[in-house]
């Protein structure tokens, strides 16, 4: 985390993208009346006065420096404009560049400038907000964690303004031939009870499109004082899918630390253990039938039929366990009848073209097997069929061993 002033921090002018656009347009207008140029003709390099640009030619670098009696980087006012084109909501000028700007325009310097009838009532107000806060305002830092979009873990680096009332983020990602790509995202935050909300936005061009939404829990707390905070997303990925999914962010003492660490291709064993796997993918194609939602889908009415209540005994070497269960009908989920223990973490799929079932769960309590994946042929487990069947298991057990063995499904009637 850095502190900063609205006005100066370390010498900092905060301005609102308006504000900046309209004096980057007052400079731009000022230089091509001074010296007769007529745009847009001129390149942007001999403008400014970077890279291959001919010293002798006009340029702002020149004219500045004569302002200042000082060097200037040339780069700088339009490495600036690149920022307010993304759509970033406020524009940060530094050092003397604060000063020079307005000098050019013959300002001693913001509040001069800002008094003038360049800007609607609107526009002059928010600056100024900007300009009288008198409370120290303070950017918050933070590397966000989340499974990507090619099965790997990612980072993204998130900066938070105006005490908790805008947001940019930023994702990078490097492709097979080493080329990094970098989407970012603009936002405002809302509060509501114990969550803070993201709504982004990002620009393609000079269009303002929707971003995704973010979610995360902060309890009664401050945000800010807390340094993890986690929550889900939705939106859509770099392919055009639209996905959902959860994510951790992390707070960093600094900009340079959070940067090396979204540079840092490790990642924290705990924060991947949360993560990874946990993402939603709906892929962006019209489905004529619901049968074509996913590979799965022909199979759900024979996944559906095996609801019911079993008693299954677990065969292992010579030993038998057994423990009955209900198969919620619709929910699909695994309830322990027995009162001395509970079912959790419970899964139900179709494998093999729907042929055979797939149970995985963990049992909380009194009982010798504590974690069990069973395979049992489905036209044997189909309601009507049979009052019993059999499959096979895999487990742990009690003392942490892995077993594996026979099962059998009983029916119960009602």
């Amino acid at each position: 985390m850095e502190k900063s002033e609205n006005i100066t921090n370390k010498g900092t002018l905060v301005l609102t993208k308006a504000v900046f656009n309209i004096l980057l347009e007052k400079i731009i207008d000022h230089f091509s009346s001074k010296h007769n140029i007529n745009f847009p003709s001129y390149k942007e390099n001999q403008l400014y006065g970077f890279g291959n640009y001919n010293i002798e030619l006009p340029n702002l670098k020149k004219d500045l420096e004569s302002v200042l009696k000082g060097y200037i980087n040339g780069k700088y006012l339009y490495n600036k404009n690149r920022e307010a084109s993304t759509g970033k909501p406020f524009i940060k000028i530094s050092r003397e560049y604060k000063y020079v700007f307005f000098n050019y325009l013959g300002f001693k310097d913001i509040h001069e400038f800002i008094n003038q009838d360049f800007f609607t009532p609107r526009q002059k107000s928010k600056q100024l907000e900007l300009l009288h806060q008198e409370n120290k305002v303070e950017d918050y830092y933070y590397v966000c964690y989340y499974y990507g979009e090619d099965k790997k873990m990612s980072k993204g680096q998130v900066i938070v303004y105006r005490q908790w009332k805008n947001v940019e983020m930023k994702y990078i990602y490097e492709d097979d031939y080493g080329q990094t790509g970098i989407y970012s995202f603009f936002g405002s935050i809302t509060h509501s009870e114990n969550f803070v909300f993201f709504d982004t936005k990002f620009f393609l061009g000079s269009k303002k499109n929707e971003g995704a939404k973010f979610i995360f829990f902060i309890g009664k707390s401050a945000p800010h004082e807390r340094n993890f905070l986690i929550g889900t997303y939705s939106g859509f990925d770099k392919y055009d899918n639209t996905i959902a999914g959860k994510m951790i962010l992390k707070k960093s003492d600094s900009r340079l630390d959070m940067e090396k660490e979204v540079s840092n291709k490790e990642f924290d064993p705990i924060i991947s253990q949360e993560l990874n796997k946990k993402r939603i993918i709906v892929e962006s194609v019209i489905r004529k039938s619901p049968l074509l939602f996913s590979s799965k889908s022909p199979y759900a009415q024979v996944l559906f039929n095996i609801s019911g209540k079993y008693l299954l005994e677990f065969h292992q070497d010579n030993n038998t366990y057994a423990i009955k269960i209900n198969i919620e009908k619709h929910h699909l989920n695994i309830k322990s009848l027995n009162d001395s223990f509970m079912i959790k973490e419970d899964r139900i799929s179709l494998i093999n073209n729907g042929q055979i079932i797939n149970m995985d769960f963990s049992i909380k309590g009194l009982f010798y097997i504590q974690k069990a994946s069973i395979y049992v042929n489905t036209y044997g487990l189909l309601e009507g069929n049979n009052d019993t069947t059999s499959g096979k298991f895999t487990a742990v057990d009690v003392n942490s061993n892995i077993i594996s063995g026979k099962v059998k499904f009983e029916n119960l009637k009602n």
